[in-house]
């Protein structure tokens, strides 16, 4: 993450609040212009979603072939923790978004309709995308795991993140067992017959 505005920002949000606290104020703490925290995040929904963004490109950037070969819970896995290693620097600022659980729905309800294209080129990125509409089910489902994974995050107090890493391996397990949740792996190939050996007469 090497956006500045963005970090200087989600530094002062974490000295506040995200809710009933004027932008102006984010924009006084951070030495932020006023006119250059409109035309970059006119709302804060704006500051949530260039997270989202940010996340975005450090999962699609620089690729490997571990991340599109292997074991499909592999691949996720690889592509999800790219995500949340781009939300580092903004974690005490997100740890402070309002529950959408616990009387904040309308903010799951902005968040989604974003979230989900993220979804479905996490599916792309793993090499598991189809060009069709099972792909918006897979997104839903990956949604639901990258969720739980985020609430771990946020609250994980160990600097290696493996609450973060356990929480996100155990949503993708569970994904394996819902029907059309992730594509089947291919059943693994085994050794070459060997060629038969002509009689002698």
């Amino acid at each position: 993450m090497t956006d500045p505005v963005l970090l200087a920002v989600s530094r002062a949000i974490a000295e506040t609040a995200w809710t009933n606290v004027p932008m102006a104020e984010w924009a006084a703490r951070a030495d932020v212009p006023l006119a250059d925290l409109q035309a970059r995040f006119p709302t804060k929904l704006a500051l949530l979603l260039a997270w989202n963004t940010a996340a975005d490109r450090m999962m699609l950037t620089d690729l490997s072939a571990d991340e599109r070969e292997g074991p499909i819970r592999d691949r996720l896995f690889a592509l999800l923790m790219r995500r949340i290693d781009a939300l580092q620097p903004g974690r005490e600022a997100l740890a402070l978004l309002p529950d959408p659980r616990r009387g904040a729905p309308h903010l799951l309800l902005a968040v989604t309709p974003h979230l989900l294209p993220s979804m479905v080129w996490t599916l792309e990125a793993a090499g598991l995308a189809t060009g069709g509409v099972i792909d918006l089910l897979r997104a839903k489902a990956l949604g639901l795991a990258y969720g739980l994974t985020l609430r771990a995050f946020v609250a994980d107090p160990s600097p290696d993140l493996a609450d973060t890493m356990k929480a996100l391996d155990q949503a993708l397990k569970r994904l394996q067992g819902w029907p059309f949740a992730l594509p089947r792996e291919a059943p693994a190939k085994g050794p070459d017959p060997a060629p038969a050996v002509a009689e002698s007469a």
